[in-house]
């Protein structure tokens, strides 16, 4: 029956013969357990974590709870990982010294970290009854709010921490972030300037290079990311928003050497391999792009993102069967997610229902503004729609960021072509020899816009000019010449004249 007052008294004698080497951590000598937390903090400061828990499960023993031993626990377990445990540790303490005016802060971060943001917000209420004013206390206020997505609580919070402690830097630039959530991009333009150069580091340089991009400052924007490079080259999301700049401004080159460099520097992570498919697909590499999936989606089997991006490249590349197959798998992304609405638009429109193709296509538009092949898309769907002044509209819009996509060149081309507008069609043919001027397709195509701008308008100089370009295939790849009776009408045509 008295077993457990005789295990007390054991405990507080082993106690007893300590004493003297805890005397300099504990300043009241008469509270036993005060000696373990002590000594529990010293293997803290230590970082000697196992031995701080060691030594706060023995002071749980004791008969009296101390909120100290629970709250120095609970320490413990965020510093080694187990958040979940803090908080368990963490709800003792309050529940023994609700007025310990850390204790509700300390539950407040250790809830955010559980995810349970809801409770965190009434944690860091109570922190706030206990101890008002802390800018700490606001801060991790904010940081519940702003995972809730409760963006103009939050910000008012940051902003709370920040006139408490002016120099709360972490506050200000949650305060900033929160500010370009809500549009407010004037505002965190000026917080973020002032942190970039005042208190210069990774995650500020980054977020400021963010707003510049969401701002369309293209050029400051890689400054800023290159500049977050510098103070931390293994900053993934630096190099997604570096891929992601350097293909709104048509630089094929730089946006896939960022990647590279990314794997470089060991971060072959999903989001690296899916933004970087989506980048290769943008600029026509569907091939490559599909490879690029491929391994995210090994390494994330179950992402539905990754799946429908698959889709898309396979779409493309002809595979519909493959296509529909993998969309099968993709039950919850929605149509205000990019690579899901472009795969269902293309999939409609190979399938011949362009008017879904098109309302998905135009969807996509602003959820990636700066893919030039939806408007090229749209144009193909409204050709074969037979709406004439649309697809010639989305065409030319399309034709503005071709660049050396030849496949955009000759696609418009074949659409002039069809709808009589050869000299245009040769206009744009031109411009595509720019980029690949023994591109045998545009070649041939040239010429026999040639062939068909002669016969009615003949010239010595244009027959001669267009047996050239014919000239120059035979030359350069002979295989490839389709029209062998027209090259044989011209040469007739010019010696019988």
């Amino acid at each position: 029956m008295f077993d457990w007052i005789r295990a007390v008294i054991q405990k507080i004698l082993h106690l007893s013969k300590q004493l003297d080497d805890y005397e300099k951590d504990s300043v009241v000598q008469a509270l036993p357990s005060l000696a373990y937390v002590n000594r529990a903090k010293k293997c803290i400061a230590n970082q000697d974590f196992e031995q701080a828990e060691r030594i706060l499960e023995e002071a749980m023993e004791l008969p009296q709870e101390d909120a100290l031993v629970y709250k120095y626990l609970g320490m413990v377990c965020e510093r080694t990982g187990r958040p979940s445990e803090a908080v368990i540790s963490y709800k003792k303490s309050a529940n023994i010294n609700n007025a310990d005016k850390d204790i509700w802060r300390l539950l407040g971060f250790a809830l955010i970290n559980c995810s349970q943001f809801e409770e965190a917000l009434e944690s860091f209420e109570n922190a706030n009854k206990v101890n008002p004013s802390n800018t700490d206390v606001y801060a991790g206020w904010g940081m519940a709010f702003m995972r809730l997505k409760r963006y103009p609580e939050a910000h008012e919070k940051f902003m709370e921490a920040v006139k408490l402690n002016r120099y709360n830097f972490m506050a200000l630039l949650l305060a900033a972030i929160m500010e370009v959530r809500l549009g407010k991009y004037n505002d965190a333009d000026a917080k973020l300037n002032f942190l970039a150069n005042v208190s210069p580091n990774e995650t500020n340089t980054y977020e400021y290079a963010n707003l510049k991009y969401v701002k369309k400052d293209y050029d400051s924007a890689i400054f800023y990311a290159n500049k977050a490079l510098s103070f931390n080259d293994k900053m993934l999301p630096v190099y997604l928003l570096l891929g992601k700049l350097y293909a709104i401004k048509g630089q094929k080159k730089e946006s896939l050497e960022t990647y590279e460099k990314a794997i470089a520097k060991g971060l072959s992570f999903p989001h690296l391999f899916f933004d970087w498919a989506v980048t290769l697909q943008i600029f026509g590499d569907y091939e490559n792009a599909k490879i690029q999936f491929e391994k995210a989606r090994s390494i994330a089997p179950g992402e539905e993102e990754v799946c429908a991006g698959l889709a898309l490249t396979n779409a493309y590349l002809g595979n519909l069967e493959e296509a529909e197959h993998l969309m099968q798998n993709v039950r919850n992304l929605k149509e205000d997610n990019y690579v899901y609405s472009k795969a269902t638009g293309l999939i409609a429109m190979r399938k011949g229902d362009y008017a879904l193709a098109v309302n998905m296509f135009k969807g996509v538009t602003d959820l990636m503004f700066f893919d030039n092949g939806l408007n090229f898309l749209l144009a193909q769907c409204y050709d074969c729609m037979g709406d004439i002044p649309k697809a010639k509209e989305y065409y030319e819009t399309a034709m503005l960021s071709a660049g050396d996509n030849i496949s955009m060149y000759l696609n418009y081309a074949d659409f002039l072509v069809k709808n009589e507008d050869y000299e245009s069609a040769k206009r744009k043919l031109n411009r595509a020899l720019k980029y690949d001027e023994n591109n045998s397709d545009v070649l041939n195509l040239l010429f026999h816009i040639g062939y068909i701008l002669v016969k009615d308008n003949w010239s010595e100089y244009n027959v001669k000019e267009t047996l050239g370009i014919a000239d120059k295939i035979l030359k350069i790849a002979p295989d490839s010449f389709r029209y062998a009776q027209e090259k044989s009408d011209l040469e007739d045509l010019l010696n019988n004249r």
